[in-house]
This record gives structure tokens, sequence and C-alpha cells, in this order.
């Protein structure tokens, strides 16, 4: 194995050997076969096999039975959103008073909280279904109570020692006596589990595969956009949707795919194509527009679309603006990179605490300033867990929430030094430099191996997400090439030509312009480092190479 840093700083690991190699070997040797024999619904676990399960379809089926009204409390990221989704079409269909209720992002911030329990009660909700949450939440789960509010708890999250006893339900494939064998489910799984098991009690064994086959759109968009491994029902539920995706329910979700439907699809287009329209909704207005365009089959579908395109455009614009002044603000040179604005919008602060960990392969905090405090947004690569460095600091926060990679927080200024302060000195004493991104090469290719058979190949082991990554390849010594500016309104992406016919591009590479534009005046050679797919432009299919590092030799 050879190790090489790339143009990005990134560790390339290539393997000499595989040049020798049929990339149908090299996969299979990889993955192993067994992972990818065909999947049918049968292929699911009883949703019964989860604790607390038959607890919450009685306690749902009651409320039916007796006319109850019933909350479906939710935040608002995409999680939430197709959760959400999945369930109140459910109870809409089965003529359950279902309706949904979410925090406002910059008043309430996240979670449950006791005045939203009192507005249930006001408009006489007598149960209330929590939404990738509240497994820890006992005190407010014990005042629901007090005043006859039943709560069914839905999460995925990691489970304390102490649950709420005072909950109907608790159903979290991560609790110590669950039963149910498969654990790495995303949240909008578990919605579909209670779904599915609901479902089984309602419809006769046809209409019930049926719509369970019609609802696993939604619940593959978050098992991809909650970046989950694809491995079981994960893979399951993804490989099943890519083989009916023209036939969703959801005219939001057609219409949102309409330009992608002749393609040959991957996960990926969860990542690219659904998942930052529905993020948009929240980050930039509200997140009842993407439950909408999901749960909307009437003609306005088409407005909601539209209005959702348009914040989209515009979250692209702001977080190009707020990253490139990140540049000019932010210490490079620090372990933990501290970026702070008081004009950033609150939804894009996670992204822009993305793009710079991503660049920096480091940790960063972006914080937006407010009048006596800040807001935080958090992210780390794989090596760096935010949950034990902010554990270390919770009675500092005002609110906090976190998973390993991701954290949020909110921080009085009184505090902030001191905060600021302590997490650097305690991780500038480390070495990060040792922390590199690796990229291990699939195969050593050379131009005249890529055609559509060296695809068809590739494609047997799809979808290609987490676990199962999309492989990847190096073109080494590639010359009689130039360098180009791919045309677009913000000039991010970069174009590779050569003699052959297919199309190579450099997404969001244009900081290295200058540098591979002055290595090809000087007359050298470099390496391609890229993955493969079908692009079908104009009704034309060709070969799309992308571009994701450049070694320069």
């Amino acid at each position: 194995m050879i190790n090489i840093t790339s143009i990005k700083g990134n560790i390339i690991k290539i393997q000499k050997n595989t040049k020798l190699l049929d990339i149908e070997e090299i996969l299979n040797s990889k993955f192993k076969g067994e992972e990818f024999l065909p999947n049918t619904l049968d292929s699911l676990h009883n949703p019964y096999l989860f604790a607390d399960m038959k607890k919450a379809v009685d306690r749902i089926k009651d409320a039916k039975d007796s006319g109850e009204k019933v909350f479906i409390f939710w935040d608002y990221d995409v999680d939430w959103v197709t959760s959400t989704s999945i369930l109140q079409h459910f109870f809409t269909k089965i003529w359950l008073k279902a309706s949904y209720r979410l925090p406002h992002r910059v008043k309430d911030w996240y979670w449950l909280k006791n005045y939203f329990i009192d507005e249930a009660k006001k408009l006489w909700v007598s149960l209330i279904i929590t939404v990738d949450c509240w497994t820890r939440d006992i005190e407010i789960i014990k005042y629901a109570k007090k005043i006859w509010i039943d709560i069914i708890v839905t999460d995925h999250h990691s489970v304390p020692e102490i649950i709420p006893e005072e909950a109907v339900a608790i159903i979290n494939p991560k609790r110590p006596w669950c039963k149910y064998p498969y654990k790495d489910l995303a949240w909008a799984w578990v919605a579909f589990k209670l779904m599915q098991a609901l479902a089984k009690e309602f419809f006769e064994e046809e209409e019930y595969r049926d719509y369970l086959m019609k609802s696993i759109d939604i619940c593959a968009i978050w098992t991809v956009a909650d970046c989950m491994i694809l491995t079981g029902e994960n893979r399951v539920i993804v490989e099943l949707w890519l083989a009916q995706i023209k036939n969703s329910r959801s005219r939001g979700i057609r219409t949102l795919l309409e330009n992608d439907l002749d393609k040959d699809l991957d996960a990926d287009v969860f990542w690219f194509t659904i998942w930052p329209r529905l993020n948009a909704a929240w980050r930039m207005d509200c997140p009842y527009l993407a439950v909408n365009l999901i749960l909307n089959n009437s003609d306005s579908v088409e407005k909601t679309l539209k209005k959702i395109e348009e914040l989209n455009e515009k979250r692209k614009f702001l977080t190009k603006q707020f990253v490139e002044e990140s540049e000019i603000k932010i210490n490079k040179n620090d372990n933990l990179i501290f970026y702070i604005s008081r004009d950033i919008p609150h939804g894009i602060m996670w992204i822009v605490a993305g793009r710079i960990t991503e660049k920096y392969h480091k940790p960063c905090i972006t914080l937006k300033e407010e009048d006596w405090k800040y807001v935080a947004s958090c992210r780390s690569p794989e090596y760096f867990s935010m949950i034990e460095i902010l554990e270390k600091r919770k009675e500092m926060f005002l609110a906090f929430g976190w998973h390993k990679q991701a954290a949020g927080f909110s921080i009085s200024k009184e505090n902030f030094a001191e905060f600021k302060t302590s997490i650097l000195s305690e991780l500038n004493k480390q070495d990060f430099s040792k922390h590199k991104k690796e990229i291990e090469i699939t195969k050593i290719v050379k131009l005249e191996e890529l055609w559509f058979s060296f695809l068809k190949k590739i494609n047997r082991f799809k979808p290609f997400w987490m676990w199962n990554l999309k492989p990847v390849f190096i073109i080494e010594d590639l010359e009689d090439y130039k360098l180009e500016f791919l045309w677009n309104k913000s000039r991010d992406h970069l174009r590779f030509s050569t003699k052959h016919w297919f199309k190579m591009f450099a997404f969001y590479m244009w900081d290295f312009y200058e540098e591979i534009k002055r290595w090809i005046r000087e007359w050298k050679k470099l390496d391609l480092i890229f993955d493969i797919s079908e692009d079908n432009w104009m009704w034309k299919k060709n070969l799309m190479l992308k571009v994701v590092d450049v070694i320069l030799r």
C-alpha cells in the first residue's frame, strides 16, 4: 500500500496491484457478494420486536376508537419533516384526528417545553407522539402525565440509565432490553416501523403491502440524509425505493425528481437533490413548507416547490457569502476553529461549520452573536468527538444537544470567553496534524478502460453510501489535458478536458485553480482521483467522472 498526500492534504492510499484485477473481482472481495442479494418487503423485521410496540399500537387504536385528538410533536430538521410526514399521512388515511406541531427555531430552539404541553391541553389533545427525541426528558413527560396527556416516545438516540416511566411507550432500538435485531436505524425508520405495525392492524394483506411500498421513499430520504450506514434494513429501504422511484405516492417528491427520473440513480440523489431543498424550507423560512411538499398532492404543490427552490437558491448564496467571510475571520492554526458572526442566519450556521470542517479537517464552532448570548452550531471530523469535549463544560451552557460529530448549544457572553480559552488551551496542546482524511483507491485505471460496461460492473453493488462507499479510482500521469472553470454563477467548479469523450468535473475545487493551472503551464503530469457515474444531458447518455482530488507529481 502506497500513501501519497494530495493537493487537498488528504492521504491517498493506493494498492498498486489493483491495476491487474477486474473491478468486479475487487468489489466482490471487498463487500462480499451475499450483502447484495435482492431485497423485498419480506426482508424487513417484525416491528413488534421493538420493546413497547404493542403498547404504542394499542394506545393509538384507543385514540382512534374514542375520537381523541393527537399531536405529533417534532422539531424542524429533515428527519422530523420526513418522520412526521410518514405518521401524518397514515393517521389521515385511517381517520385519526392528528395534527403536528413544531417549535420556532429562534424563539423556542429545540425540544418539547411545558408551554407546548399547556397549549395541547387547551386544544383538548390527550396523546402526544414525539419524534426523534425525549427518551431523556423525564420532567416534561411527568408534567404531561399530571395534566392527563399521554406521551409515546419514538427515538433512536442513546438511552440513559433512567428513562421516563410515565411514558405510555418508548420505542427506541437502542434500549438495552429491546429485541429488535437492527440497531442502526435512522429516526424516519422508527416512524416507519410504528406505521408498519399499525398498518398490519388496519389493512388487509394486499393493501398493507402496497401502502408500505409507497411509503418507503420518505423513509429512504432520511436514511441517506442522516448518513446512516447502508447495511441491514437501511440498505433494504433505499434499494427498494430506487427500484420503484417513479411510483412515489408524493407528488412533491415526484416533481422534485422529474429531471432525474431518466438517470441511473443512486442514493446520492437524496443527498444532492432532495435533502438540500427540504432543508432549505426550515433553514431559510418555515419547515411546514417541506411537510406540505411531501403531503400535498394537489396542483398547489407546484407553487410550494417554486417557493422552496427560491429558498434553496438563497441558502446557496448566503452560504457562499459567509464561507468567504469566515476565511478572513477565523484562526486556521487553532485545533478548534471558531467563527463568530452577528449577521449569519441561524439556518446556515451548521452548513458553514461543515464547510470549514471539511476544508481544514478540524472541528469548527460557528456562533451567531445575539444581544447577551451566542448560539452555536458545531461540526467535527470523524477522529474528533464533539460530545466528549462539550460534556466537560456543559454547566456553562444555557441549552445544548449533540451527536458525536454534530452539536448545538447556546452560551451567555459572560461565560463565552472562559469557555473558548478553556477549550483551546486543551485542544491546542494536541497534535491534530497527524489526522488526515484518507481516500482508499479501489483500482488504478486508464482512460481507455472507462466505458459503460465498466460502470455496469460497478452498479451491481449499488446503492452506494455509508459503509458501502462509491468506488474511487485513480488515473496516473495524466497528460494532454486542460483546465477551466465550469460555467455557473459563482464559478465554484472546475472542468478537466481531454481528448476522450466523457465529462470530468471537479466540484467545489475553485480554490485549487491557480495551483493546478501553474502545474499545467509547466507541462507537468498529474493524477486524477475520481468516482464514475452516468450523466444524462439533453437525452444523451455519457459517463461523468467526478474529480474528488488531485495529486501533483
